[in-house]
């Protein structure tokens, strides 16, 4: 289903007039310098043509960062060892340098091998430039050039650099040489005839439906946290997976045309930024079935990035951003969408030397982006609340702050974004996971929301209401405390908080333990064996705190072991505990944002 996908965008994309499409055997590749030639091949400069770029860093201080030029090029091999590029870009093999320990050295085989590879393709090439290029490839010695100035102006960046050769006082450059594109696109057009010539079976192609040559090995793929040389999203390579007496790619039924194709675009989809976000080790993939997506994009993807937050109140932005959108505009502004597209998202990871697809998800824009809306309405829990709670702040959420190799498995977190992109319930896992960070989870002095946060207690809302509204019910947990909730894992949350805070107010805040620490756990899952003993404590406390504020606490206990009918229960399942640590949450905020307010009028 990717395959496909990634084959028809392509075919959308190459519509585009603003997409300049890029010949098969040509790649985009970053530049940072040019290399300025005179005719007998020596090097007059060596220019700096990266492009200046203003980022915003999290403290909102400016930072300058210089991006390289993205340019056509023949496309680069994809392999390990030593080899030359055809109109090589790399500095070792272009110079036999390399730059270690603030000096340069020699790396002589990699020189050999750039000499050897361009020598033989520009024979008989007799335009200036080309003839420049071999003069300097002929008279370059490596061994005298350690202290080249114009190297040394760039040295701190030479190792990592990429660079395009042109001839001084010429417009143009190497790659641009009419010779040379002929020469490199009949070597191209030689080697395709000769691929049909041979014994390569002709097989119906499984993406393109026509009866073609069949890729033996398919092409590399660039892969955030894969191998340096790419990754293969198809590939046998043990005889264990092979069938029917066919090797390698065989076995795939996917042409040598659907391969180049499908290849390239998802190269050019990973490098750029807007249609792809990473959470933990997963790459989030996402394009729309249209020439021009970038609009569609641009919206899923502040939905995703963890770099995005919204300065506005989060209703009034859901409704003028998102329920606008489905009359062709994005809030005030004129972005024009199309929630008719067909939108795919997929999640990946790199394998050693394989891409593993982890999911793959296919709707219509607006409904994911409803769901996606949704999602951020289960997962909010506070009124005010003005900012998403991201993917990555859920990730981070469903692991233990001591530890630092831990991940969160890569099911779980698929799950999470399958639930939120198609508006079903949130994988029990998700709840069973953020109960037990809550109850084993401890605050420490610097920081006191480890244990409970605002994104924990969301979460467990989330799951709750959404079980509850898909099976036909009413939502339980509502935005704020709701005293008409008369749940008993609820009030006994709640009678918890203000147990808390009651022995918070009679020591005067000056506790290195409070119940929390010790009990909360065991209350959560076994309210009967400990909230007695709670209230017993709570009553020695109160004894402490002048009359006002113990009539205020006494007439709240009532309310709440009221609901109760005078007894604890027994135990709690996991949807009990949820509810539980969220009533909890909510007493507690309210206990501190209105305790003053309540008091007052108490005593009025």
């Amino acid at each position: 289903m990717l395959i496909k996908a990634l084959c028809d965008y392509a075919d959308k994309r190459e519509t585009n007039p603003k997409e300049k499409a890029i010949p098969e055997g040509w790649c985009k590749h970053p530049i940072h310098f040019k290399i300025n030639l005179s005719l007998d091949g020596k090097i007059v400069s060596i220019d700096d043509i990266r492009e200046p770029e203003i980022i915003k860093m999290k403290n909102k201080k400016e930072k300058v960062v210089f991006k390289p030029t993205e340019v056509i090029l023949p496309k680069r091999k994809s392999r390990s060892g030593v080899f030359s590029e055809t109109i090589e870009q790399r500095g070792k093999y272009i110079f036999g340098l390399e730059y270690e320990k603030n000096a340069f050295v020699l790396s002589e085989k990699f020189h050999r091998a750039f000499i050897k590879h361009e020598l033989n393709f520009f024979q008989g090439l007799d335009s200036e430039i080309c003839c420049a290029y071999k003069n300097f490839i002929t008279t370059w010695n490596p061994a005298a050039e350690t202290e080249n100035p114009e190297l040394l102006k760039i040295a701190k960046n030479y190792q990592t650099a990429s660079f395009r050769f042109a001839l001084t006082g010429c417009k143009g450059f190497l790659d641009e040489d009419e010779q040379f594109i002929e020469k490199y696109n009949n070597l191209l057009a030689e080697k395709k005839n000769a691929l049909v010539s041979q014994d390569t079976p002709l097989v119906p192609c499984g993406i393109l439906g026509e009866k073609l040559p069949v890729a033996r090995i398919h092409d590399k793929i660039k892969f955030s946290g894969g191998n340096a040389t790419g990754c293969v999203l198809v590939g046998m390579k043990e005889s264990a997976f092979e069938s029917y007496g066919k090797t390698q790619s065989y076995n795939s039924n996917i042409s040598e045309q659907a391969m180049k194709k499908y290849t390239s675009i998802l190269n050019q989809l990973l490098a750029d930024p807007g249609h792809r976000v990473i959470i933990d080790n997963m790459v989030i993939l996402f394009f729309a079935m249209k020439a021009d997506d970038a609009n569609e994009c641009d919206m899923l993807w502040s939905f995703l990035s963890d770099s995005f937050s919204n300065p506005t109140d989060i209703e009034q932005f859901m409704q003028s951003m998102f329920h606008k959108a489905k009359r062709g505009t994005i809030g005030d502004t004129n972005i024009q969408i199309d929630e008719n597209v067909l939108f795919y998202v997929a999640g990946l990871t790199s394998n050693a030397s394989r891409i593993c697809q982890k999911f793959i998800y296919r709707d219509k824009f607006g409904k994911i982006i409803d769901n996606l809306v949704q999602h951020q309405r289960d997962l909010q829990i506070e009124e005010e609340q003005n900012k998403q709670i991201k993917f990555s702040w859920i990730n981070k959420e469903l692991i233990s702050p001591k530890s630092i190799k831990d991940k969160v498995p890569p099911p779980l977190m698929t799950s999470i974004l399958i639930s939120a992109l198609n508006g079903t319930d949130y994988p029990n896992a998700l709840l069973e996971t953020v109960v037990r960070r809550v109850k084993t989870d401890s605050d420490t002095e610097n920081k006191p929301f480890i244990k409970l946060n605002r994104t924990r207690a969301g979460i467990i809302k989330a799951c709750l209401n959404r079980k509850q509204r898909r099976a036909g019910k009413k939502e339980e947990i509502t935005m704020s405390l709701n005293p008409e909730n008369k749940d008993p894992a609820y009030l006994c949350g709640r009678l918890f908080a203000v147990y808390e805070k009651i022995q918070q107010d009679s020591s005067g805040g000056d506790l290195n333990r409070t119940i929390k620490d010790s009990y909360f756990a065991s209350a959560c899952a076994r309210p009967s064996a400990i909230m007695t003993k709670l209230s017993q404590l709570a009553q020695n406390h109160l004894r402490k705190l002048e009359d006002k504020i113990k009539i205020y606490y006494n007439k709240l206990i009532a309310e709440i072991m009221d609901g109760l009918e005078g007894a604890f229960p027994q135990t709690l399942n996991l949807d009990s505990q949820g509810k539980f640590i969220v009533g909890y949450y909510q007493q507690n905020k309210m206990l501190y944002t209105s305790h003053k307010s309540e008091s007052d009028k108490s005593e009025n």
